[in-house]
């Protein structure tokens, strides 16, 4: 996994979510951002990493703002 490119990818998501002009297009680019977090924390924890459980947990907290309604943003 190129974790460059994968953090690079979740603080574009949450750019985006930042500057999002609507409710939906913000819940849909923190829920990508999730998702990403999500991907570098299991690969973290998956090589032992003691990173993996701060992006675990704040991708959790990122819940608060995601309709679960809504599609992760492509």
């Amino acid at each position: 996994m190129d974790l460059n490119h994968e953090y690079f990818q979740h603080q574009l998501s949450l750019m985006r979510a930042s500057a999002a002009g609507t409710h939906l297009a913000k819940t849909r680019h923190l829920a990508a951002a999730s998702v990403t977090a999500d991907r570098i924390g299991n690969h973290q924890s998956g090589i032992g990493a003691d990173a993996a459980d701060g992006w675990v947990r704040s991708s959790h907290n990122l819940d608060f703002w995601i309709d679960r309604d809504v599609g992760v943003a492509s």
